[in-house]
């Protein structure tokens, strides 16, 4: 097993060592270490208060003094520095109401979640794994550090973290971790949907999105997702999307489409603002879910106008979803040609008409809102055939329309 620390974060340990204080780096970057992953983050956890580690560098930032730590940066790389520390009371289920000083690395490790994550290092220490992290890490299990009804009661966040290491890591989570979620469910109601929607996102963002259906194994989608069942050929599909590159967007859409598919739209509106989606993201998965519904067989004509309507990426994932769709829904349309690669490769792209508003205006051919009119009628010409679209062509078909509607 290799530690590979870079030679900054190093000397933060060295500095905090020489002038008399332990420090060892701590959690997911010791995790991310063991497993092969390089660590987005660098924690060290240390004996020194917040005011000596803030005497010893010249660079600090106050990140959260109430829980004990300080960022440092040395050399242009930043670690957060955080005092061992104990933990007491949890009455909004998500915080402490009172933290003070640990008096061992132990003590500061066995507050941590899961085994996984209370794990340290120390380049002359080595590992220093008292609840059994590695054992767990080699058995691919997310365990609770110590009693599991007793962490999640601390911290009802820890109970969707599970679900979420599981996602990003491939592991499983221990009957007891798992049983005590089953049973503490309900908690999960204290904390934040913003913070509930970042961990969402974080599970389907990850290489096995498809463990979002964990939820519905141990009640947190009660809280998340009340108003859904899960199917299971969502699975099969997310499964499908694991490696696609706007895999949330998508599963989000086929898990309503899978779901509810009569009021897909109107639910993913409904769920997605409570979990405080922005609305950019709303209207992305709202527009996948009518492309994928809406607009019946995936004829040249139609896949023209939802390229048009929609942008041509939107187009596309809608094609791919609704041929992974189509062996597990019945869309009562003819479904020939729908896989014809050249479809993707020549007619998922946008039309723009070469006439415009101002030019029917200027002709005299119409006016108010009977330009838009004239205009979606000249875009549906299009869509048929694009060889019409030529200005003088359109001007000509715009005149005689016009003599006829307006």
């Amino acid at each position: 097993m290799e530690f590979i620390v870079p030679e900054n974060i190093l000397s933060i340990i060295s500095i905090l060592n020489k002038n008399g204080f332990q420090a060892h780096l701590a959690g997911g970057c010791v995790r991310d270490m063991i497993i092969g992953r390089v660590p987005g983050d660098w924690d060290i956890t240390t004996n020194a208060s917040t005011d000596e580690v803030k005497s010893l560098f010249q660079k600090t930032w106050d990140t959260g003094l109430r829980h004990g730590t300080v960022t440092v940066s040395y050399n242009g790389t930043k670690a957060e520095v955080t005092t061992w520390r104990k933990e007491e009371g949890y009455s909004d289920h998500r915080r402490p109401d009172r933290v003070y000083f640990a008096q061992s690395l132990t003590d500061d490790l066995s507050r941590r979640d899961f085994t996984i994550n209370a794990m340290a290092y120390h380049p002359d220490e080595g590992l220093i794994d008292p609840f059994g992290g590695l054992n767990d890490i080699n058995l691919r299990l997310i365990r609770s550090v110590g009693d599991p009804i007793k962490r999640f009661s601390e911290d009802a966040l820890r109970m969707l973290r599970a679900v979420r290491f599981s996602a990003q890591l491939g592991f499983d989570i221990e009957i007891n971790t798992f049983n005590a979620i089953k049973e503490l469910w309900a908690d999960l109601s204290y904390i934040s949907m913003e913070r509930i929607q970042a961990e969402t996102n974080k599970i389907l963002e990850s290489s096995e999105p498809h463990k979002l259906s964990l939820i519905w194994e141990t009640g947190l989608n009660k809280t998340i997702f009340p108003e859904i069942s899960i199917s299971p050929c969502w699975i099969d599909l997310a499964k499908k999307f694991s490696c696609h590159k706007n895999r949330k967007a998508v599963s989000l859409a086929m898990l309503f489409i899978t779901s509810v598919k009569d009021d897909a739209e109107n639910m993913a509106r409904l769920l997605l603002n409570r979990l405080r989606y922005d609305k950019a993201t709303i209207r992305h998965v709202a527009d996948l879910i009518n492309c994928a519904l809406d607009f019946g067989p995936f004829t040249p004509r139609n896949l023209r106008k939802m390229a048009t309507e929609y942008g041509e990426k939107t187009a596309y994932d809608a094609v791919l979803m609704k041929e992974a769709l189509k062996g597990y829904i019945n869309f009562h349309e003819n479904q020939n040609g729908l896989t014809n690669q050249s479809y993707r490769n020549t007619e998922l792209s946008c039309l723009k008409l070469n006439i415009s508003g101002k030019d029917l205006k200027d002709a005299g051919l119409c006016h108010g809102s009977e330009i838009k009119n004239m205009l979606s009628v000249l875009s549906l010409i299009v869509y048929e055939k694009p060889c019409l679209n030529d200005a003088a062509l359109l001007m000509e078909l715009a005149t005689k329309i016009a003599r006829i509607s307006f």
